[in-house]
């Protein structure tokens, strides 16, 4: 009797185990993917979104003599510019600053009067054209940073009026 009754109440978990036993065979399926990735190629340049003035004011205007330069009005130590590559091979970041115009196109102040450093260099003159301002090889690894100032060099012969000049940065790879 003792035998019978052991083997009711262990019954029905030992048939549970055997259930178990039989299906955990399909628990243990796989599936396998072949996982891709492609990363591009890239070279990429980030400004901060402001516009550029002079601080040409009745304080500062007339100057002592001509010529005279005036600092644009960026951040402290210039405007931040960071460029991120992760391509081999030769690269460049070019500034293009034109003629500055009055709102009706007309040409009043040459880009050669429009100067620009990089990272506390020396001040090399726009003239109009893509110049190469900056230049490396090979991935940076991390957006690097540089900082860009520009001055306005003015003669005294400037008419009063608001000017407006679009200056471009271009990231470029060399061939």
């Amino acid at each position: 009797m003792k035998l019978t009754r052991r083997f009711k109440t262990r019954g029905p978990g030992l048939a549970l185990m055997v259930i178990f036993a039989l299906s955990s065979g399909t628990a243990l399926a796989q599936a396998t993917w072949i996982v891709q990735t492609l990363i591009p190629q890239v070279i990429s340049i980030r400004t901060p979104t402001t516009t550029i003035g002079f601080e040409i004011s009745n304080k500062s205007f007339p100057p002592a003599r001509f010529p005279h330069d005036y600092s644009a009005n960026l951040p402290e130590g210039g405007l931040p510019v960071q460029i991120y590559v992760n391509g081999q091979g030769a690269w460049a970041i070019q500034l293009q600053i034109p003629d500055i115009t009055t709102a009706d196109s007309l040409k009043l102040i040459p880009a050669s009067r429009v100067k620009y450093r990089v990272n506390g260099g020396a001040w090399l003159h726009a003239d109009g054209t893509p110049q190469v301002i900056y230049s490396g090889n090979g991935p940076t690894g991390d957006w690097r940073e540089i900082r860009l100032e520009l001055a306005m060099t003015l003669n005294g012969d400037e008419l009063a009026g608001a000017y407006q000049v679009n200056a471009v940065l271009t990231a470029l790879r060399q061939p």
